[in-house]
């Protein structure tokens, strides 16, 4: 073997996983997550497993030049985590030290994150991937977030995205305190906030529009009336050609108070956690 290709295995044979490390130690914002998702697309970390009782049989007594037969049923088990209410977790660490610094002992299988992608489309045994457990850099992800890194999206798709990261932006740097109680108008063709409402609480996982005008939209279906107590916030955009002039954060909560009647519903604005981040 010549020394270019000598070269070439050990540059693929080291793992640096410096700069997923580097954001790790920092408090991952809500900007910094695309830079922080995008290391960790192209990473190769550590993943602990056990391998099969015949993975490495006959090995001992080879000798060089020999061809082994991999047994059919050879392969490995990752060594998952597990919470107190059974769901599974995928065990991730950047590197054999920051793993035997948490205490963990174990085989470990070095893979690229997209083929462990590919691995857990396949199954619906995890319901999470967790970097560098039981560490001050711990991370969780999802396991529909983490698949979603690698899937392939339409240019429509990815606009749709980039309007809403500068929307969170906005509502992050612009939003303002509410000085007096205010009331909102939501009104749709279908009753949105009370069909996916959970035991009356409506939760929006994206930013949504709202109407400061009681009149907005009178010739739609189902009206919704959000009351918004003082100091709750809100980001003004303006008056739009729409009457939708309110944008209010994902993941505020709104419980429901009461059904004036069958098309009319009225919510209370509650915890704004978004803002607490």
């Amino acid at each position: 073997m010549d020394d270019k290709h000598l070269e070439e295995l050990k540059e693929e044979a080291e793992i640096d996983n410096s700069k997923l490390e580097d954001v790790l130690e920092k408090e991952i914002t809500p900007e910094m997550q695309e830079e922080f998702f995008e290391i960790l697309k192209d990473s190769r970390l550590f993943m602990p497993v056990s391998f099969s009782a015949d993975m490495f049989e006959g090995l001992e007594d080879a000798k060089p030049g020999d061809i082994l037969e991999t047994p059919k049923e050879t392969g490995f088990s990752i060594n998952c985590l597990t919470n107190s209410d059974g769901e599974k977790a995928v065990p991730l660490f950047t590197s054999d030290d920051v793993m035997r610094n948490a205490g963990v002992k174990s085989s470990v299988f070095v893979i690229y994150m997209s083929d462990l992608a590919g691995m857990l489309e396949q199954t619906d045994k995890y319901s999470t991937v967790v970097v560098n457990p039981f560490t001050p850099s711990e991370i969780n992800i999802p396991i529909q977030a983490f698949l979603n890194l690698f899937m392939e999206i339409s240019d429509d798709e990815r606009e749709f995205l980039d309007s809403i990261n500068e929307l969170l932006k906005a509502l992050k740097e612009h939003s303002v305190e509410l000085e007096e109680n205010s009331t909102l108008f939501l009104r749709l063709d279908e009753n949105f906030m009370v069909d996916n409402a959970e035991e009356g609480v409506f939760t929006p996982p994206i930013p949504f529009y709202a109407s400061s005008d009681p009149k907005y939209r009178e010739d739609l279906k189902y009206t919704h009336i959000l009351l918004m107590p003082k100091s709750k916030r809100i980001l003004p955009i303006g008056p739009a050609e729409n009457g939708l002039d309110v944008v209010i954060a994902p993941g505020t909560q709104f419980n429901l108070e009461d059904r004036l009647d069958e098309f009319t519903s009225l919510w209370m604005c509650g915890e704004q956690p978004f803002y607490e981040e």
